[in-house]
């Protein structure tokens, strides 16, 4: 770089912030950077930005070749593996172009999943369920959060944030129609889970630091003004998700830690119930639930660090009454359990 290159890097100005901690004295010179709405932190981010772009000019042509290798090498155009739900075989595909992915479905006549082509045209009979590249539209950010078809295959639940600041705007889609229906709440979080007979949506809400802390209930049809808290965990150093187990039988919370997890669940079939803990959290216990029709079984370290599998009885699920079914081991450790109609 020539003299007459030369640029200056921008240096951001020091405003002493005290916090106490503990007793402890703390000095933040760059505590006000925090504020992304103040229009000098604005400034000094763009000025951090010319900088970079200026310091790097020379590097663009090489920027470009790296780039166009990467691509080069890149499947664009390509298509995921089937999966099926509610009479249908569920795939996502993507197109050379186009910024977003695709969701799809076809109709499954069969135990077979269809045949993928090369270039992951359209399969025969496919239905876009939602296009990301039409969501996204002019949006300088795009993101998912939750896709989650109803258990009968008629709505889609998902949500879509434009922001980049991971609350989502959650809304319902008529599958017969394609047409989303009136319901829309705002500040939602990731996770979604149907009720049985798809009627309400369980969905998230994070507090002031992101924290997904809450789980409410939504009326499919109705404003989000008469949705239901159901569950809200206080202490800050959980965090929560919701899911529809895979037998469509119960709607689990799950509230962990870092080394610490607990598991609600509430019957998908009476979505209007309160949720019934499996084992009340203990410090250092982690245990993972899966329902498999007339059991629950569990993957849990109370006896062992490695884990070990019981089984307990949907109904009366309590710790004492778990049955073993696969011993904790030194020399193997259990990492997930996952039930299936036969296996």
């Amino acid at each position: 770089m020539s003299d007459a290159q030369v640029v200056t890097a921008p240096i951001a100005a020091r405003k002493p912030v005290e916090r106490l901690f503990h007793g402890d004295r703390f000095v933040d010179d760059y505590e006000w950077l925090r504020d992304k709405s103040d229009p000098e932190v604005i400034a000094y981010l763009e000025a951090e930005n010319a900088y970079a772009e200026a310091s790097t000019a020379g590097e663009a042509a090489l920027r470009e070749q790296i780039f166009t290798e990467i691509v080069s090498r890149t499947k664009e155009t390509d298509l995921t593996v089937p999966i099926r739900h509610a009479g249908y075989w569920h795939y996502t595909r993507t197109v050379a172009g186009q910024q977003y992915r695709l969701y799809c479905r076809v109709p499954a006549t069969g135990d077979t999943p269809p045949e993928l082509p090369e270039e992951a045209e359209a399969l025969p009979g496919e239905q876009v369920l939602l296009d990301g590249n039409l969501l996204a539209a002019d949006s300088e950010f795009f993101s998912v959060g939750t896709f989650e078809v109803s258990p009968a295959g008629d709505l889609l639940a998902y949500s879509v944030d434009l922001a980049g600041d991971e609350r989502f705007t959650l809304r319902v889609r008529d599958l017969a129609t394609g047409q989303d229906l009136p319901d829309e709440v705002t500040d939602t979080y990731y996770d979604t889970a149907w009720s049985a007979d798809g009627r309400y949506l369980f969905y998230i809400k994070v507090d002031d630091s992101w924290r997904p802390y809450q789980v409410w209930r939504h009326a499919v049809g109705t404003g989000a003004e008469s949705d239901v808290l159901v569950f809200a965990e206080p202490d800050e150093r959980f965090w929560l998700g919701v899911e529809l187990s895979r037998n469509q039988r119960v709607v689990q919370i799950g509230i962990e830690s870092k080394l610490t997890r607990e598991v609600w669940l509430i019957d998908a079939a009476e979505p209007e119930s309160q949720p019934v803990v499996v084992a009340a959290r203990r410090e250092g216990i982690e245990y993972h639930v899966e329902h498999a029709g007339d059991r629950l079984l569990i993957l849990h370290n109370t006896n062992h660090p490695n884990f070990e599998l019981s089984s307990a009885d949907p109904q009366d699920p309590a710790p004492e009454r778990w049955q073993t079914v696969l011993a904790g081991s030194d020399d193997r450790r259990l990492l997930e359990i996952d039930a299936f109609a036969g296996h």
